[in-house]
């Protein structure tokens, strides 16, 4: 009975410090655009995101590429997550805002998309852990 007894408080307490889930390699998730269409006169775009990193060592870079037309035709490019740096250690828990000119989701150029513009969006950290590539959904092209 003395050995439950002191097992009991011993296992909540390790329930109570375990980690939340988030391993070392960074994970991302969208949250929002700015804006509800894009079109040829649209100069700037935000799109949101949430990060996240269990051992928080991630810079400030974001790696994403515009998705036209159902394919990706331009490499990845990468834009700064301001407000996150390198947190040395702690978990990272963070919404950022990626915001992109014009030349960066192809508006106004020779192609632009058909209907759509989505993007493919990755992080790596310092360690070379990289997230999964999520693509955000589908933000209509206004032709007007």
């Amino acid at each position: 009975m003395k050995k439950i007894l002191f097992l009991v408080p011993l296992a909540i307490l390790f329930y109570a410090c375990k980690k939340d889930g988030v391993g070392s390699k960074p994970v991302v998730s969208f949250i929002s655009y700015s804006t509800d269409s894009i079109g040829k006169n649209t100069d700037m775009l935000m799109i949101t995101l949430n990060v996240k990193d269990g051992d928080g060592d991630i810079e400030n870079l974001v790696n994403l590429a515009p998705i036209r037309n159902s394919r990706q035709d331009t490499p990845y490019i990468k834009r700064k997550m301001p407000g996150i740096g390198a947190n040395k250690g702690s978990n990272v828990n963070a919404e950022v805002r990626v915001l992109l000119q014009s030349n960066d989701f192809v508006v106004g150029t020779v192609t632009p998309p058909k209907d759509s513009l989505r993007f493919g969006i990755y992080i790596v950290d310092n360690a070379g852990n990289i997230s999964d590539t999520i693509y955000t959904p589908k933000i209509p092209f206004n032709r007007q």
